[in-house]
């Protein structure tokens, strides 16, 4: 696997609203990699980061740039949707690069890992833990070696390729075709600050859509801020419905005790 020595940070999400976190975190980083810049820190618009055409300009040349090893999204919030579509993924398909984010990145990590042949990773970002456990995070990506504490649902075996991420950003995707999988899938899940109900309606938008629904082979439901005796009958109601094993985890999650997991990867539990 590829050496990390030199790291990109991109902003291709949400408004950046605490700049002396992450330039305390930028010079943590800088004790162990390089670390270059590919966003503007005073462009905010609105809740985005930047404008679309520059969000997506800084993306690309990330990617781009020879010496980067790895491109680390700063956060999450939201944008990913509006520039997944402006995306140049012919000009990055061949990009000897890894690529780290949850959350609204979700979308991104389904986007690459359908469009182009960099290796994706579901992790926390720089700004919600990614260096609380810098050197777990890059020896699993470096190393492809993870492991994940799963709780059964519906215990059966399960086969397919990892994908999925954050549900509200999952789920904002299924209104187009192009970056849903073709394979065969373990379906992951997460999400926070959403009540009971919308978790349900978005789970149910999921199991409407006949071409993902096809594809699912088997749940991790991941960490959904709610306590068990409230979610538990959701996903177990869920995992019934889509006739599937499935199974529950904290590991991944929003918190910085989440697990960086290779994205795309086929899995067999």
């Amino acid at each position: 696997m590829k050496k990390i020595e030199t790291i990109a940070l991109v902003a291709p999400s949400g408004n950046i609203r605490n700049i002396d976190l992450i330039n305390n975190n930028i010079a943590t980083l800088e004790k162990y990699f390089k670390v270059k810049k590919y966003y503007d820190e005073n462009a905010q618009l609105r809740y985005l980061a930047d404008y679309d055409k520059n969000r997506v300009k800084y993306f690309e040349n990330a990617f781009l740039d020879d010496e980067v090893d790895l491109v680390l999204s700063i956060r999450g919030g939201y944008g990913a949707i509006r520039i997944v579509d402006k995306i140049n993924y012919d000009l990055i398909k061949n990009c000897s690069k890894y690529y780290l984010g949850s959350s609204d990145a979700s979308i991104l990590l389904a986007a690459l890992n359908k469009k182009t042949n960099i290796k994706c990773f579901h992790s926390l970002m720089l700004m919600n833990g990614f260096i609380d456990n810098l050197d777990e995070n890059i020896n699993i990506v470096q190393n492809n070696i993870f492991k994940i504490d799963l709780k059964p649902i519906i215990k059966t075996k399960i086969k397919g390729v990892l994908w999925g991420g954050n549900l509200s950003s999952i789920v904002s995707m299924l209104s187009g075709e192009s970056y849903l999988p073709q394979e065969n899938i373990i379906l992951f899940l997460e999400d926070l600050n959403e009540p009971l109900y919308k978790i349900d309606k978005m789970l149910y938008e999921i199991y409407r859509n006949e071409n993902l629904k096809s594809k699912i082979k088997g749940l991790i439901f991941g960490d959904f801020y709610l306590e068990d005796d409230e979610i538990m009958p959701v996903l177990k109601e869920y995992s019934e419905l889509f006739q599937c094993g499935a199974y529950y985890t904290k590991d991944i999650t929003h918190k910085n005790t989440n697990i960086t997991i290779p994205y795309g990867i086929e899995l067999e539990i």
